[in-house]
């Protein structure tokens, strides 16, 4: 049976909770295009100009809601292959910290110790010891 160090153990569940934001973001956000278009719908008699306006929110609206659920997926997708110890995970939780570094204070600071814990050589051990590839230690 595999086990995990309590730190991927941390990470992953950060990134299934991570996903789960950002679920309930893309929730929020979709609820601007259904609420712009009911306002464009009522303006478009009065105001062309607002009408097309609240079209463009709208559709910005979903583009964010769109990019919350790849986030979300990729979240999820990252904090199970962390949970299965597998390989492909760690570089998806790299890529995803890299990400995180942008949201400044809370996210740099986060995105940093992901990236400070899974950089280090023991954990790099214990994705290569799940995958049953062992490290080969030079001596010269």
């Amino acid at each position: 049976m595999k086990t995990r160090s309590d730190g991927l153990t941390f990470i992953s569940l950060y990134h299934f909770f991570a996903g789960l934001l950002n679920l309930l973001a893309m929730c929020g956000i979709l609820t601007i295009p259904a609420t712009m278009g009911i306002a464009a719908i009522a303006t478009v008699q009065n105001d062309p100009n607002t009408a097309a306006i609240t079209g463009i929110i709208g559709f910005l609206g979903l583009i964010c809601s769109g990019v919350f659920v790849l986030l979300a997926v990729a979240n999820v997708a990252v904090g199970w292959g962390l949970w299965k110890l597998r390989p492909w995970a760690r570089t998806g939780a790299l890529a995803l910290a890299v990400l995180r570094l942008l949201n400044f204070p809370l996210g740099t600071l986060i995105g940093a110790l992901i990236i400070w814990y899974l950089l280090r050589e023991d954990v790099k051990a214990e994705f290569d010891a799940a995958s049953g590839t062992e490290l080969v230690q030079s001596n010269g």
